[in-house]
């Protein structure tokens, strides 16, 4: 009951400061601050904050490490509530994958933007090549780490875009190991595009270090670095006016996808949707009591990269967890990698776009190069 209650104060807190700063005279853009975190420890927006798109969190993102396992002294190891999931083959979790994607397929079949979008990649495939349209523009940035360091970003968008907040937007990152990082120019990002969206690739330091856990119990893995940087880049997007929070996605395939899910656990109120792979076991225990945004987790029971219970457990937590009505779904596949068809790799983008367009509310063509939008005879 505890919890819900501080739910319940939260709009109380929300209007007060809102009086308090029309009695005030305060001039937009400089609001005052709001006593008392919000879920997971996030400060909540102003009335102020909220009309100007302005982040009232701080660069520094408050990542509480935490162990999966816990050994009290004497005790025994307790067993995660979800830790028969990675048991991929048993009956019942053969049961939980048939029933999950079951309840996926119908969610985004009701999604009047699919069918616009998988035909448009279906075009893209026969006209060949991933070429840049005169209308699109891609910029390359570089945004500041918590620590001041430059960091290269890449954000695609249409020449005339307009920046007021409003469009929406993906965002991905990759990690800074020295590889090149993949095309950026993928089929999915092209339609994004002629669908009046942004899209952004955002580079993060993934320097792994052992965290000492509590008396008695194992080290984590400390990937508070990139987590800083991703936030870090959210953080430009936001100041530089391209989206705002209820218009910003996250996005990713294997290394992009677990951070987008460890972003989504630690910052539930800052994003709009949500596309991740899963995440990293010491980002998979989560605090309740939140309203996590949309999200669509996509992986497969056969990975090279990643494991597919990073994906079940997270998307169990998260269903468990929810208190409000946005969806929470998996689309597992089969198998997923260099040999899978392209037929397959069309579908997912489709499912993925019609997902993040429903609820980044993003307005789909009447008509481009031929293609009918839903509804046009």
């Amino acid at each position: 009951m505890g919890r819900y209650a501080t739910l319940r104060r939260i709009p109380l807190a929300i209007g007060a400061s809102a009086m308090l700063a029309g009695c005030a005279g305060l001039r937009v853009g400089q609001p005052t601050p709001v006593t008392g975190p919000g879920p997971l420890g996030v400060p909540q927006p102003t009335a102020t904050q909220i009309a100007v798109g302005a982040n009232p969190t701080r660069a520094e993102p408050q990542v509480n490490q935490f162990v999966a396992q816990v050994r009290p002294p004497g005790g025994r190891t307790p067993a995660h509530a979800y830790g028969w999931l990675e048991n991929v083959h048993s009956p019942r979790t053969r049961h939980w994958i048939l029933a999950e994607n079951r309840a996926t397929a119908e969610a985004l079949a009701a999604m009047p933007q699919r069918a616009w979008i998988r035909t448009r990649l279906e075009r893209l495939r026969h006209e060949g090549g991933l070429a840049l349209p005169g209308n699109d523009v891609i910029e390359r940035v570089f945004y500041l780490g918590p620590d001041g360091t430059r960091l290269p970003m890449e954000i695609a968008h249409r020449r005339d875009l307009v920046r007021d907040g409003t469009a929406p937007t993906l965002l991905t990152v990759y990690r800074s190991d020295g590889k090149a990082p993949g095309r950026f120019l993928q089929p999915m990002v092209l339609v994004w595009l002629e669908m009046g969206g942004v899209y952004a690739r955002a580079q993060v330091r993934d320097v792994i270090a052992s965290v000492p856990a509590t008396r008695g119990a194992a080290t984590v893995p400390d990937r508070s670095l990139a987590l800083k940087d991703f936030f870090a880049a959210t953080q430009y997007l936001l100041d530089q006016r391209y989206t705002r929070r209820a218009r910003l996605g996250i996005y990713g395939r294997g290394f992009g996808g677990l951070m987008a899910g460890a972003a989504l656990t630690r910052r539930a109120d800052s994003f709009g949707v949500a596309l991740p792979t899963g995440t990293w076991a010491e980002y998979r225990d989560i605090s309740s009591g939140n309203c996590f945004p949309p999200t669509l987790i996509t992986t497969a029971e056969h990975d090279g990269v990643i494991r597919p219970w990073r994906a079940y457990e997270l998307a169990a937590v998260l269903q468990a967890e929810q208190i409000c009505p946005h969806p929470i779904l998996i689309r597992i596949e089969s198998d997923e990698g260099p040999g899978e068809p392209e037929s397959l790799r069309r579908e997912r983008a489709a499912d993925e776009l019609a997902f993040a367009a429903r609820w980044l509310q993003v307005q789909i063509p009447r008509a481009s190069m031929g293609v009918p939008s839903p509804g046009t005879p």
